[in-house]
């Protein structure tokens, strides 16, 4: 993210003493704050932590979020949320009973001094920025974050962050100029710096922090990875839902059913998967695909599921609150991603015992294991996910010994209890 500031030949006399009576008393307020650590609150024994986010889709994120809130309510702690973009959480958390949280969505800031009069009148004892990728804030607000008196930052990264090669491969103007400029180095070095400000980066996958640690220069002591969890008692096979779903659908018992889960935009590679079934299909397999999700791509997806004679094969069921009796009236599950942290839809198919077929893209192969839990496939590659939805559809013992490893992977890897709890107590400390 672009940091946008006047150069100092344009500064007038006036914003020049404006500037600096921000910054002499954005120290000496810091300064304030942070010796106030010492002392004991006497009017307020509440500690405060504020999760921050600014995410404009529905999707992984959001769930984990929630779940995560869940879990560290106490009477002891104050909890708030802060949007930067569309309220996903008030209506569901109204319906937790003991769950009390403010929740606030505002504009975000356009710069450093606005994080930090925000962070500022918050006065959080902790604060979490959820990232959906690395660039979901500006990289300063770790700083502004530590000059307001937060004690503890944190920041939770869902994505993989992209290499220099990933970014400048589209080649377009500002890539040009980036790689003439050298402007690659002052963006690693920025971001580094602002890891510097957290105690912790939690990421969802090794390959998030791996991406972290080696392409951007985070502090390894200081970026752990906690996988994503999932509630095996909640996520489990159901012959009940299987047959509700089928005569819903009209589907035959015996029929080869896949579902995705997904939200419909470019980086979830809907379209790769669509081109999959119509290949599948001419090849003479039978087999019928359920998509959930919704997105911006949802009409034009459609209308290529329409021109490739998809109608009848793929059906299209949009946003649903609940996806387990998707999942459960399923034989298999498949997710054709260009980019993924560790994708919450991939762990509750594993639970509900779905072979997966997934693309190597960030945690996906750490969840799923080639051959033993399902299909790992190239990113962008239309035979290859064809290839292998045939294989599951023609090898149904061998379809079947994925389903038994793939939920007892979910439920000795992937558990959400102990993936939460270990999230709390890094924060909690």
């Amino acid at each position: 993210m672009t940091v946008h500031t006047k150069c100092e030949g344009e500064k007038t006399r006036g914003e020049e003493a404006m500037y600096e009576s921000e910054r002499s008393t954005a120290w000496k307020t810091r300064t304030q704050l942070r010796s106030v650590e010492k002392e004991p609150l006497a009017t307020e024994t509440k500690r405060k932590i504020l999760f921050v986010v600014n995410t404009v889709e529905n999707g992984g994120l959001e769930k984990h979020l929630i779940e995560l809130i869940r879990r560290i309510r106490n009477p002891a702690i104050r909890l708030s949320i802060l949007c930067y973009g569309p309220d996903f959480y008030t209506e569901r958390l109204n319906r937790e009973k003991n769950v009390c949280i403010s929740i606030r969505c505002e504009r975000e800031p356009k710069s450093f001094w606005g994080w930090l009069q925000v962070l500022r009148q918050a006065q959080p004892d902790v604060v979490v920025f959820v990232h959906g990728w690395i660039w979901s804030f500006p990289w300063y607000v770790s700083a502004a974050a530590w000059m307001a008196g937060v004690r503890k930052r944190f920041a939770i990264q869902h994505l993989t962050a992209p290499t220099r090669r990933a970014r400048d491969q589209g080649m377009s103007m500002r890539s040009v100029l980036r790689a003439l400029l050298g402007g690659w180095t002052p963006c690693l070095v920025r971001f580094r710096i602002s890891s510097s400000f957290f105690d912790r980066t939690i990421c969802v996958s090794n390959a998030v922090r791996e991406s972290l640690v080696n392409s951007y220069r985070f502090q390894a002591k200081k970026t752990i990875t906690i996988h994503n969890g999932v509630s095996a008692s909640e996520f489990i096979p159901c012959e009940s839902n299987r047959a509700a779903l089928r005569t819903r659908f009209g589907l035959g018992p015996k029929e080869f059913v896949l579902a995705c889960v997904a939200r419909l935009t470019a980086v979830k590679g809907i379209d790769i998967l669509l081109l999959a079934m119509a290949r599948v299909l001419r090849d003479g397999v039978g087999c019928k695909c359920i998509i959930v999700g919704d997105g911006p791509l949802r009409m034009q997806l459609s209308e290529q599921a329409q021109a490739l004679g998809l109608g009848g094969h793929v059906f299209f069921v949009g946003f649903q609150e609940d996806v387990r009796p998707y999942l459960q009236g399923a034989d298999a599950f498949v997710l054709t991603s260009h980019a993924e942290g560790l994708p919450l839809s991939i762990i509750e198919a594993m639970a509900c015992g779905l072979p997966c077929v997934v693309t190597n893209a960030g945690g996906n192969a750490e969840a799923v294991r080639h051959t033993i839990h399902g299909i790992v496939v190239p990113p962008g590659s239309v035979e290859d996910v064809a290839v292998a939805i045939s294989y599951l559809v023609g090898h149904p013992q061998e379809c079947e010994q994925m389903s038994r490893s793939a939920r007892d992977r979910a439920r000795e890897m992937f558990g959400i209890e102990d993936n939460m709890a270990e999230i709390k107590r890094v924060i909690l400390s």
